[in-house]
Protein backbone atom coordinates (compact mmCIF):
# COMPACT_ATOMS: atom_id res chain seq x y z
CA UNK A 1 0.00 0.00 0.00
CA UNK A 2 1.31 3.82 -0.87
CA UNK A 3 0.85 6.06 1.65
CA UNK A 4 -0.01 9.53 0.07
CA UNK A 5 2.74 12.87 0.52
CA UNK A 6 -0.12 14.41 3.08
CA UNK A 7 -0.23 11.63 5.05
CA UNK A 8 3.51 11.10 4.72
CA UNK A 9 3.81 14.61 6.27
CA UNK A 10 1.29 14.00 8.94
CA UNK A 11 3.36 10.72 10.16
CA UNK A 12 6.73 12.95 10.16
CA UNK A 13 4.87 15.38 12.26
CA UNK A 14 3.42 12.75 14.76
CA UNK A 15 6.74 10.80 14.98
CA UNK A 16 8.64 13.99 15.43
CA UNK A 17 6.48 15.24 18.40
CA UNK A 18 6.47 12.23 20.41
CA UNK A 19 10.60 11.73 19.77
CA UNK A 20 11.16 15.34 20.78
CA UNK A 21 9.53 14.69 23.96
CA UNK A 22 11.76 11.18 24.99
CA UNK A 23 14.48 11.62 27.11
CA UNK A 24 16.88 8.58 26.77
CA UNK A 25 17.10 6.61 29.96
CA UNK A 26 19.72 7.99 32.60
CA UNK A 27 21.03 5.49 35.32
CA UNK A 28 21.32 7.24 38.84
CA UNK A 29 22.93 6.53 42.40
CA UNK A 30 21.58 7.15 45.24
CA UNK A 31 22.37 8.54 48.49
CA UNK A 32 22.40 6.73 51.60
CA UNK A 33 21.25 7.85 54.45
CA UNK A 34 21.52 5.96 57.19
CA UNK A 35 19.73 5.38 60.25
CA UNK A 36 21.28 4.05 63.52
CA UNK A 37 21.75 0.10 63.14
CA UNK A 38 21.09 0.51 59.42
CA UNK A 39 23.22 -1.96 57.20
CA UNK A 40 25.28 -0.23 54.82
CA UNK A 41 23.91 -0.92 51.19
CA UNK A 42 23.88 1.00 47.63
CA UNK A 43 20.78 1.77 45.54
CA UNK A 44 20.29 3.09 42.11
CA UNK A 45 17.82 4.14 39.75
CA UNK A 46 16.70 4.43 36.04
CA UNK A 47 14.79 7.39 35.09
CA UNK A 48 12.90 7.57 32.35
CA UNK A 49 11.42 11.13 31.41
CA UNK A 50 9.77 13.04 29.13
CA UNK A 51 9.40 17.12 28.55
CA UNK A 52 5.51 16.96 29.49
CA UNK A 53 6.07 16.19 32.78
CA UNK A 54 6.15 12.05 32.47
CA UNK A 55 8.44 10.46 34.24
CA UNK A 56 9.23 6.38 34.13
CA UNK A 57 10.99 4.97 37.97
CA UNK A 58 13.09 2.12 38.54
CA UNK A 59 14.77 1.45 41.61
CA UNK A 60 16.52 -1.02 43.34
CA UNK A 61 18.75 -1.42 46.54
CA UNK A 62 21.61 -3.40 46.63
CA UNK A 63 22.84 -5.52 49.42
CA UNK A 64 26.00 -7.58 49.75
CA UNK A 65 26.22 -7.99 45.79
CA UNK A 66 22.41 -8.88 45.48
CA UNK A 67 19.39 -7.09 44.80
CA UNK A 68 17.11 -6.74 47.71
CA UNK A 69 13.80 -8.62 46.95
CA UNK A 70 12.09 -8.64 50.12
CA UNK A 71 10.81 -5.68 52.18
CA UNK A 72 8.91 -5.84 55.19
CA UNK A 73 5.22 -3.28 55.46
CA UNK A 74 5.89 -0.53 56.68
CA UNK A 75 2.85 1.96 57.58
CA UNK A 76 1.13 -0.49 55.27
CA UNK A 77 3.24 -0.31 51.98
CA UNK A 78 6.23 -1.81 50.86
CA UNK A 79 8.00 1.42 50.19
CA UNK A 80 6.99 5.61 50.75
CA UNK A 81 8.51 7.43 48.24
CA UNK A 82 8.63 10.91 48.83
CA UNK A 83 8.87 13.25 46.09
CA UNK A 84 9.96 17.11 45.62
CA UNK A 85 10.89 19.61 43.37
CA UNK A 86 14.24 21.23 43.66
CA UNK A 87 12.64 24.31 44.64
CA UNK A 88 10.04 22.77 46.63
CA UNK A 89 6.94 23.94 45.25
CA UNK A 90 6.21 20.34 44.20
CA UNK A 91 5.42 17.63 47.06
CA UNK A 92 4.57 14.17 46.14
CA UNK A 93 4.03 10.92 48.75
CA UNK A 94 3.88 7.87 46.47
CA UNK A 95 4.36 4.51 46.71
CA UNK A 96 6.62 2.03 44.16
CA UNK A 97 5.55 -1.47 43.57
CA UNK A 98 7.54 -4.02 43.90
CA UNK A 99 8.64 -6.66 41.63
CA UNK A 100 9.84 -10.25 42.24
CA UNK A 101 13.01 -9.32 41.07
CA UNK A 102 13.33 -6.53 43.95
CA UNK A 103 12.94 -3.54 41.54
CA UNK A 104 10.86 -0.91 42.79
CA UNK A 105 8.48 0.85 39.74
CA UNK A 106 6.87 4.23 39.69
CA UNK A 107 4.96 6.23 37.16
CA UNK A 108 4.71 10.15 38.12
CA UNK A 109 3.43 12.94 36.80
CA UNK A 110 6.24 16.14 37.48
CA UNK A 111 4.53 19.79 38.05
CA UNK A 112 7.91 21.33 36.95
CA UNK A 113 8.78 19.16 34.16
CA UNK A 114 12.16 20.46 33.36
CA UNK A 115 13.47 20.77 37.01
CA UNK A 116 15.79 19.08 38.83
CA UNK A 117 13.49 16.85 41.47
CA UNK A 118 15.02 14.83 44.55
CA UNK A 119 13.18 11.50 45.48
CA UNK A 120 13.83 9.93 49.43
CA UNK A 121 12.96 6.08 49.03
CA UNK A 122 12.02 5.41 52.75
CA UNK A 123 11.63 1.74 53.51
CA UNK A 124 12.38 -1.34 55.60
CA UNK A 125 14.60 -4.10 53.17
CA UNK A 126 13.73 -7.51 55.40
CA UNK A 127 16.32 -7.76 58.12
CA UNK A 128 18.82 -4.90 57.39
CA UNK A 129 16.86 -1.97 59.42
CA UNK A 130 15.20 1.52 57.67
CA UNK A 131 16.61 2.90 54.73
CA UNK A 132 16.30 6.13 52.74
CA UNK A 133 18.11 6.36 49.85
CA UNK A 134 17.99 10.04 48.26
CA UNK A 135 18.12 10.09 44.09
CA UNK A 136 18.42 13.42 42.82
CA UNK A 137 17.26 13.76 39.18
CA UNK A 138 19.21 16.53 36.87
CA UNK A 139 17.28 19.33 35.80
CA UNK A 140 16.33 19.55 31.39
CA UNK A 141 17.16 21.92 29.25
CA UNK A 142 14.87 24.55 29.65
CA UNK A 143 14.29 24.59 33.60
CA UNK A 144 13.69 27.90 34.93
CA UNK A 145 16.34 29.47 37.27
CA UNK A 146 13.95 29.28 40.63
CA UNK A 147 14.82 30.06 44.41
CA UNK A 148 13.50 27.33 46.95
CA UNK A 149 9.73 27.77 48.04
CA UNK A 150 9.94 28.47 52.48
CA UNK A 151 6.60 28.10 53.56
CA UNK A 152 4.79 30.85 55.20
CA UNK A 153 5.78 30.91 58.90
CA UNK A 154 3.27 30.86 61.40
CA UNK A 155 1.26 28.08 63.57
CA UNK A 156 -1.92 28.13 61.87
CA UNK A 157 -2.76 26.93 58.06
CA UNK A 158 -6.22 26.47 56.62
CA UNK A 159 -7.03 23.61 53.87
CA UNK A 160 -10.06 22.49 53.60
CA UNK A 161 -12.55 22.62 56.07
CA UNK A 162 -9.90 22.85 58.43
CA UNK A 163 -7.57 24.52 60.18
CA UNK A 164 -4.63 22.60 61.76
CA UNK A 165 -2.42 23.95 63.77
CA UNK A 166 1.01 23.28 65.37
CA UNK A 167 3.06 24.23 68.61
CA UNK A 168 5.93 24.92 68.56
CA UNK A 169 7.05 25.79 65.52
CA UNK A 170 11.03 25.87 66.63
CA UNK A 171 12.64 22.93 67.46
CA UNK A 172 16.21 22.44 69.24
CA UNK A 173 19.19 20.70 67.01
CA UNK A 174 19.84 17.50 67.77
CA UNK A 175 17.57 16.54 70.67
CA UNK A 176 14.34 14.67 70.68
CA UNK A 177 11.57 17.66 70.38
CA UNK A 178 7.51 17.31 70.29
CA UNK A 179 5.19 19.34 68.10
CA UNK A 180 1.76 19.32 69.73
CA UNK A 181 -1.07 19.39 66.38
CA UNK A 182 -4.43 20.54 66.71
CA UNK A 183 -7.19 19.92 63.99
CA UNK A 184 -10.09 21.87 63.87
CA UNK A 185 -13.61 22.10 61.60
CA UNK A 186 -16.06 24.82 62.27
CA UNK A 187 -13.96 26.11 65.20
CA UNK A 188 -14.51 22.85 66.89
CA UNK A 189 -12.25 20.32 66.94
CA UNK A 190 -12.92 17.43 63.69
CA UNK A 191 -14.85 14.45 64.70
CA UNK A 192 -13.84 13.07 60.76
CA UNK A 193 -10.25 12.19 60.85
CA UNK A 194 -9.32 8.56 59.37
CA UNK A 195 -6.15 7.22 59.31
CA UNK A 196 -3.55 7.78 56.88
CA UNK A 197 -1.66 5.04 55.69
CA UNK A 198 -2.20 3.30 58.86
CA UNK A 199 -1.06 6.13 61.00
CA UNK A 200 -3.06 9.48 62.38
CA UNK A 201 -1.29 11.20 59.88
CA UNK A 202 2.24 11.55 57.97
CA UNK A 203 4.84 14.83 58.85
CA UNK A 204 7.66 14.96 55.96
CA UNK A 205 10.20 17.41 56.47
CA UNK A 206 12.63 18.69 54.09
CA UNK A 207 15.66 21.32 54.60
CA UNK A 208 15.43 24.21 52.25
CA UNK A 209 18.78 24.26 52.33
CA UNK A 210 20.59 21.26 52.58
CA UNK A 211 17.41 19.12 51.39
CA UNK A 212 18.21 17.11 54.83
CA UNK A 213 15.20 14.64 55.21
CA UNK A 214 12.82 13.45 58.13
CA UNK A 215 9.34 11.52 57.89
CA UNK A 216 7.33 11.30 60.93
CA UNK A 217 4.14 10.39 62.64
CA UNK A 218 1.49 11.42 64.72
CA UNK A 219 1.16 10.38 68.17
CA UNK A 220 -0.96 10.50 70.59
CA UNK A 221 0.64 11.30 74.33
CA UNK A 222 0.30 7.76 75.40
CA UNK A 223 1.60 6.07 72.66
CA UNK A 224 4.70 8.08 73.09
CA UNK A 225 4.63 7.24 76.77
CA UNK A 226 4.12 3.70 76.27
CA UNK A 227 6.75 3.55 73.31
CA UNK A 228 9.30 5.05 76.07
CA UNK A 229 7.87 2.37 79.12
CA UNK A 230 8.76 -0.18 76.30
CA UNK A 231 11.58 0.23 74.60
CA UNK A 232 13.03 3.75 75.13
CA UNK A 233 12.54 5.24 71.44
CA UNK A 234 9.22 6.01 70.59
CA UNK A 235 10.46 7.55 67.00
CA UNK A 236 11.12 4.39 65.95
CA UNK A 237 8.38 2.31 67.23
CA UNK A 238 6.72 0.03 65.16
CA UNK A 239 2.61 0.29 65.52
CA UNK A 240 0.12 -2.22 63.91
CA UNK A 241 -1.93 -0.52 61.34
CA UNK A 242 -5.34 1.63 62.43
CA UNK A 243 -8.31 0.26 60.74
CA UNK A 244 -8.87 2.53 58.04
CA UNK A 245 -12.61 3.27 58.75
CA UNK A 246 -11.59 3.93 62.68
CA UNK A 247 -11.73 7.71 63.62
CA UNK A 248 -8.66 9.06 64.85
CA UNK A 249 -8.24 11.99 67.63
CA UNK A 250 -7.81 15.58 66.24
CA UNK A 251 -5.06 16.37 68.85
CA UNK A 252 -1.98 14.42 68.54
CA UNK A 253 2.01 14.61 68.17
CA UNK A 254 4.82 14.56 65.98
CA UNK A 255 8.40 13.64 67.70
CA UNK A 256 11.28 14.46 65.69
CA UNK A 257 15.18 14.80 65.89
CA UNK A 258 16.49 17.42 63.55
CA UNK A 259 20.19 17.06 62.52
CA UNK A 260 21.26 20.59 61.49
CA UNK A 261 20.44 23.89 61.76
CA UNK A 262 18.34 25.49 58.78
CA UNK A 263 14.83 25.57 58.15
CA UNK A 264 12.11 23.06 57.30
CA UNK A 265 9.01 22.87 55.02
CA UNK A 266 6.66 20.81 56.84
CA UNK A 267 4.19 18.58 54.51
CA UNK A 268 1.72 17.43 57.42
CA UNK A 269 -0.85 14.86 55.61
CA UNK A 270 -4.05 13.58 57.17
CA UNK A 271 -7.13 11.85 56.31
CA UNK A 272 -10.51 14.35 56.55
CA UNK A 273 -13.88 12.79 55.31
CA UNK A 274 -12.63 11.01 52.30
CA UNK A 275 -9.66 13.45 51.66
CA UNK A 276 -5.69 13.55 51.82
CA UNK A 277 -5.19 17.11 52.96
CA UNK A 278 -1.79 18.22 53.19
CA UNK A 279 -1.10 21.59 55.50
CA UNK A 280 1.98 23.16 54.49
CA UNK A 281 4.40 24.79 58.00
CA UNK A 282 7.64 26.31 58.00
CA UNK A 283 9.96 24.75 60.60
CA UNK A 284 12.78 26.38 62.32
CA UNK A 285 15.91 25.67 64.37
CA UNK A 286 17.02 27.08 67.42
Amino acid sequence: MRIKPANLLTFAILFALQTACVRATDEIAGRDIAYAGTVPMTGFMRLDRTSDGRARIDAWEVHDGQVVRSYDIDMTKTMHAIVVSDDLSDFQHVHPVLSSDGHLSMELHLAEPHAAYHIYFDGLPHGLGRNVFQFDLPAQAGAKTTTREVHAAGSSVSVGPYVVKIDPTSVPIGEIATISVRILKNGRPATDLHPYLGVISHGVLVGTQDLAYLHVHGMTAAMLDMASDDCGDSMMMQTPPLPPNSIVPSEFELELLVPISENYNLWLQFIGGKTVYTAPFLVTTK
